[in-house]
C-alpha cells in the first residue's frame, strides 16, 4: 500500500490569490506541474531551504510557514516574527481558506519583519509541497491536523502541530509512522512540557517525592461556548472557502457558529474540551508518570451530549481510566484547568497559575545529580527550531503526542459507548469490542483519504 497524501483537483474557480503573491497568476494544476524547484523559484526568489544551507552556514536560517490562521496560529506565528528570528526563523508564508484572516496574519508578519514579503496561500498544498519551506505550523481545526501534517512530513517538512495532535486514533498512529518513516523533527503543540511549573511538578513526582502514587485527577474546564435549541443557515461571507473547511467532514449547511473557534464544540470536527484542555493535562499526568511510551489499559466514561441545537460535544464529563499497575486517572470538567496527584506521602496539583501541595516543604526540594531530569524547554517553539538544527527529538514529540491524544479519544468513545473498554497500547486495539474498534477511525469525506487504496 502506497502511502501518499490524497489531491484532489481544484475547485472550478479557485479563489484570487493575494496580488502580492508571485503565484497569483499560475493555476493550482499549473503550479504542482511545474514540481517543487521550478515553483519554488517563482514563488519564493530570495528563499533558500536550511538543508542546501547546511549545518554550518552563518545564517541557519529556517523558513516557517502557518497553515491556519486563527487564534493559536498566529500567537505562534508572532513567537516566529518576533521571538525566534534573532535565533533564526524566518516566517515567509500563511495559509488559510479564510482570506481574511490569511491577510490579517500576513500583514501581522510583514509588521514583524519590516517588510512586505510575507506569502499568502490559500490550500495548504501549495505550502507544504513547497521547496522553499523548512517547517510548517499547523493550527487548523482539528479534523484537518492529520491530513495537512501528514502531507507537511511527505514532502520533507518539519512540522509543529497545534494539540490535539489528531482527531482519530488511526490519524495518529499513521502520523507517527510517516515521521519516522521521512525522519522528520515533529513537535506537538502541548507547551505545558515547557513550562517551568508543570517541569518543576512533573520531576517531583517522578523521583518519588510524593511516594508510589495512588491516582491522578485531571481538571478540564466546562464547555465556553453555548450555542441554543435551534439555529438557521447562513450565507457563506465572501472570501471564505466554505468547502474547502469542511474538507474530510461530512457536509453540513453553513453557520458562522459552525467554524472558527466553535468548531471544537461540534463532533465532527473536535471533541470538546476533552481534548482541547484535556490534552494538555492528560499529557502532564503521562510525563510525570513515565508512561510517555504507553497509556492506561481499561477505561470506563459517563458524558452528557446536548440534545438540541449544534453543539454535540459533551457538556459533562466523567471518565476514570487505570494504568496495568493500578495508578487512577480521573478526567472531569471543573472550573478551571488542573492535574493532581494523590501519592502515599500527600498530593502535588500543579496548573497554569503554579504548583501546590500538601506539604509545601516538599515543593522547595531539589533534584538531585543522579536522580531523573526529565527533558527541559523554555520555549516550546524554540525547542523545536532547536530540533530542526540537531535532529533530536523535542520534547513533546509526535509519538508522545499521540499517546496523550489517545488517551483523549478513547475517554470520549468510553462516554460514546457508556460501557467498559479494555485498551491494548502495544497493539492500540480494543479488546473484545468491534464496535469501539471500528471508532478509532472515521470515514472521510472524498476525495480526502489517508492512504491510496
Amino acid at each position: 500500500m502506497k502511502n501518499t497524501a490524497a489531491a484532489p483537483t481544484a475547485p472550478a474557480t479557485p479563489p484570487a490569490a493575494s496580488a502580492a503573491t508571485p503565484l497569483a497568476a499560475l493555476s493550482r494544476r499549473n503550479f504542482l506541474r511545474l514540481g517543487g524547484a521550478a515553483a519554488g523559484a517563482l514563488a519564493f526568489p530570495d528563499i533558500v531551504p536550511a538543508a542546501v544551507l547546511g549545518p554550518d552556514a552563518p545564517s541557519k536560517r529556517v523558513n516557517f510557514a502557518l497553515v491556519g490562521c486563527g487564534i493559536m496560529g498566529t500567537s505562534n506565528f508572532e513567537n516566529v516574527s518576533r521571538g525566534l528570528r534573532s535565533k533564526g526563523a524566518y516566517p515567509r508564508a500563511v495559509c488559510d481558506v479564510d482570506d481574511h484572516r490569511a491577510a490579517r496574519a500576513a500583514a501581522a508578519v510583514n509588521s514583524a519583519l519590516g517588510e512586505n514579503s510575507c506569502l499568502r496561500f490559500h490550500d495548504f498544498r501549495d505550502v507544504t509541497r513547497h521547496s522553499g519551506i523548512d517547517a510548517v505550523v499547523i493550527a487548523t481545526p482539528d479534523h484537518w491536523h492529520g491530513l495537512v501534517a501528514l502531507d507537511a512530513v511527505r514532502h520533507g517538512k518539519d512540522i509543529y502541530l497545534e494539540k490535539p495532535l489528531t482527531l482519530t486514533i488511526a490519524e495518529g498512529r499513521a502520523l507517527v509512522d510517516e515521521v519516522r518513516r521521512h525522519q522528520r523533527v515533529a513537535q506537538t503543540g502541548t507547551q505545558q512540557r515547557s513550562s517551568l511549573y508543570f517541569h518543576r511538578a512533573c520531576e517531583l513526582v517522578r523521583n518519588g517525592r510524593l511516594g508510589k502514587i495512588s491516582r491522578v485527577e485531571v481538571c478540564v474546564p466546562a464547555n465556553s461556548r453555548h450555542c441554543g435549541a435551534t439555529w438557521a443557515p447562513e450565507a457563506v461571507p465572501a472570501g471564505f472557502d466554505y468547502d474547502f473547511w469542511l474538507g474530510p467532514a461530512p457536509w453540513a449547511p453553513f453557520t458562522r457558529q459552525r467554524t472558527h473557534y466553535q468548531f471544537r464544540f461540534i463532533l465532527d470536527y473536535a471533541l470538546g474540551q476533552i481534548t482541547n484542555f484535556g490534552a494538555h493535562d492528560v499529557d502532564i499526568c503521562q510525563w510525570a508518570l513515565g508512561r510517555d511510551e504507553t497509556g492506561p489499559v481499561h477505561f470506563e466514561g459517563y458524558g452528557q451530549f446536548p440534545s438540541t441545537g449544534l453543539f454535540t460535544s459533551p457538556t459533562l464529563i466523567d471518565v476514570t481510566a487505570r494504568y496495568a499497575d493500578g495508578i487512577e486517572l480521573t478526567i472531569r470538567n471543573r472550573s478551571g484547568s488542573r492535574v493532581r496527584f494523590h501519592g502515599e506521602k500527600g498530593w502535588i496539583e500543579v496548573s497554569r497559575s503554579g504548583v501546590k501541595a500538601s506539604n509545601p516543604a516538599v515543593l522547595k526540594e531539589q533534584i538531585g545529580p543522579n536522580e531523573i531530569h526529565l527533558q527541559r524547554s523554555r520555549n516550546h517553539l524554540g525547542n523545536f527550531l532547536e530540533c530542526i538544527r540537531t535532529r533530536e527529538k523535542p520534547v513533546a514529540d509526535v509519538a508522545i503526542g499521540h499517546r496523550t491524544t489517545t488517551i483523549c479519544n478513547i475517554a470520549m468513545i468510553a462516554m460514546q459507548l457508556r460501557r467498559p473498554l479494555i485498551w491494548n497500547p502495544e497493539t492500540e486495539t480494543f479488546t473484545g469490542d468491534d464496535t469501539a474498534n471500528r471508532m478509532r477511525s472515521r470515514a472521510m469525506r472524498g476525495p480526502w483519504r489517508l492512504f491510496d487504496a
